[in-house]
């Protein structure tokens, strides 16, 4: 059990976690853009305050277990499932969280003989393409997306892009 005072007093961690969103279930409407084979692998680095970095562990995979669960409908009138793939790093941050601060950071070890360009793909990933990138439809809100042909908007969803609305008509003036 520790007894300084430094393992008592809870201290800031940027966390990053991993999860795969796809769409699920039939659609219900189509466009150019429409893929089947569609998935998209987000990667999230939030901030937790936490003892120490078990702590922090366990607090953020409850946080990734809560985000995982949300859902929402794409453009195509498909529900839209995320999953947390079960991956978490803490980084014991060494200043509080401001303007600028460093909230996560992981460091490897690579042979001189790998290119810079090596190392960022394998890190990031290639770039996108154009059609690749607007093939992000298919995971993308339908609040925020205008909804494919034969696919219409909930209730509930039109209420929200009405408020989106009103909310930019007043701050645009």
């Amino acid at each position: 059990m520790p007894t300084d005072k430094m393992a008592k007093t809870p201290r800031w961690f940027g966390v990053k976690t991993l999860y795969r969103k796809a769409p699920v279930g039939r659609r219900r409407g189509t466009d150019e853009l429409y893929s089947r084979d569609m998935t998209l692998v987000e990667e999230r680095v939030v901030v937790v305050r936490a003892r120490n970095g078990d702590e922090a562990i366990r607090k953020a995979e409850a946080e990734a277990k809560k985000y995982a669960a949300d859902w929402h409908r794409n453009p195509y009138g498909q529900r839209v499932r995320t999953r947390y793939l079960g991956y978490v790093n803490a980084y014991e941050m060494y200043n509080p969280p401001n303007k600028n601060a460093e909230v996560f950071s992981v460091t490897e070890v690579v042979p001189k003989r790998v290119s810079d360009r090596l190392v960022v793909n394998r890190m990031i990933g290639r770039p996108e393409s154009r059609r690749m990138y607007e093939s992000r439809r298919n995971i993308r809100d339908i609040v925020f997306n205008r909804p494919a042909p034969g696919v219409e908007r909930t209730v509930r969803e039109r209420a929200f892009v009405a408020k989106i609305d009103a909310f930019l008509s007043r701050n645009d003036a």
